[in-house]
């Protein structure tokens, strides 16, 4: 058991539990969102024929030195598969961006470069290259060449490009099952009048939202009474059918905070508890099989900066990513009067743009107000007591 444990110690645990979902086929537009599970290769190749470049001519370019004009012959847009004629000498094709390069013609020269007299083409004086404005067979990809790595994230580029090889189905990494449980008789829906005493829940809104945004949802969402009894049966229940449990409030050690004892009698595995950070100190990791609960604070800043941090990570290390690096270099434009402890991890949320990171008003860890606003956290490392304007530091993107 790892307790009250710095920030690199707790990412390294989590990262060692990360594992692969099952494979699966989906169709190409199915697949958005979602990451490739083996490599792709090319099923032909890109072009698969000589092409011209250009709304232009087509010519044989040894012509050039014996014609001072060429007689167009033909007309050849784009999608003729067949051209049954034999360019002769002097002569020329009309030809189209995209169309099918015809046997004899080895350049195309675009067509504002020519001034065509009836059925006659003359030069303009313009440079010639030989070969020019003709997209060769596979000059962007052969045939076999591998074109999608394993663990490659799919959005519209990834689905198009690939669409250009006629591929329709392709190989991913299935979603994950996802349980959330949160914790409060003090907390009611949105929509319903509040009494005195009560607040409206966030943290469940908050979380389907940011799993919404990774391409996942929750299998289920309950509200769970502050009782050792109902805990318990809700967490046993909860078990026996995800591969992630999220449980939100409930995992500090008030007298209403029936969370962990109840993980304990469930059978899960403590792997840690309480990491030495702000916010979210009273964090929970642990496994049953193979199946992981992280217990969150119920504080809902924690619940935002613990999601981005730990669980986020994690959730898209077993759907494929495979890279999560955080950006240095990002300089304090302000001044940021806050100090700390120097064994403590803080996750401070800012705003950055071209360079610069400004530091949010509204740290503490039960105020959203800039979270609504941030679009990255500042890590303020442990050994570090203050941040001071043009201190270069680590952000992590929301």
């Amino acid at each position: 058991m790892k307790y009250f444990i710095p920030v690199s110690e707790a990412k390294k645990i989590i990262e060692s539990q990360i594992f692969r979902t099952e494979k699966i086929t989906v169709s190409l537009l199915e697949a958005q969102g979602f990451f490739t599970s083996e490599p792709i290769f090319a099923t032909l190749d890109v072009p698969s024929f000589n092409n011209s470049a250009m709304d232009g001519y087509g010519f044989r370019f040894d012509d050039l030195a014996d014609f001072s004009e060429l007689k167009v012959m033909h007309i050849i847009p784009a999608g003729v598969s067949k051209n049954n004629f034999e360019l002769g000498r002097g002569e020329a094709v009309r030809i189209f961006t995209g169309a099918k390069i015809p046997d004899g013609v080895d350049t195309v020269i675009m067509q504002e470069k020519v001034t065509r007299i009836e059925d006659r083409i003359q030069f303009n004086g313009n440079e010639i290259l030989k070969g020019e404005n003709i997209r060769l067979k596979g000059s962007q990809t052969r045939l076999g060449t591998k074109i999608i790595e394993e663990n490659t994230f799919i959005n519209h580029a990834v689905i198009g490009f690939l669409s250009g090889f006629g591929i329709d189905k392709i190989a991913v990494y299935n979603k994950i099952k996802i349980g959330l449980l949160y914790t409060g008789n003090e907390l009611v829906e949105s929509g319903k009048p509040l009494l005195d005493g009560e607040i409206y829940n966030s943290n469940s809104y908050t979380l389907q939202s940011a799993l919404a945004e990774i391409n996942h949802g929750f299998s289920f969402i309950n509200h769970v009474e502050d009782t050792e009894e109902a805990t318990f049966s809700a967490i046993k229940k909860s078990l026996e059918t995800i591969d992630v449990l999220l449980i939100t409030g409930g995992i500090s050690v008030g007298d209403y905070d029936y969370v962990k004892p109840a993980l304990e009698k469930s059978g899960v595995s403590e792997l840690f508890y309480k990491i030495r950070q702000k916010p979210g100190k009273p964090l929970y990791f642990g496994k049953l099989d193979k199946k992981m609960i992280f217990a969150l604070p119920g504080n809902p800043a924690s619940v935002f900066s613990c999601y981005h941090q730990y669980i986020k990570p994690f959730l898209l290390g077993c759907f494929g990513r495979k890279d999560f690096e955080e950006e240095k270099d990002f300089a304090i434009s302000e001044s940021f009067a806050k100090k700390k402890n120097k064994d403590q991890t803080q996750f401070l949320k800012a705003c950055y743009s071209k360079g610069k990171v400004r530091i949010l008003n509204a740290q503490e860890s039960y105020k959203m107000d800039s979270a609504a606003q941030a679009n990255c956290f500042v890590e303020f490392p442990e050994k570090a007591t203050e941040i001071n304007i043009g201190e270069k530091v680590t952000i992590w993107r929301v």
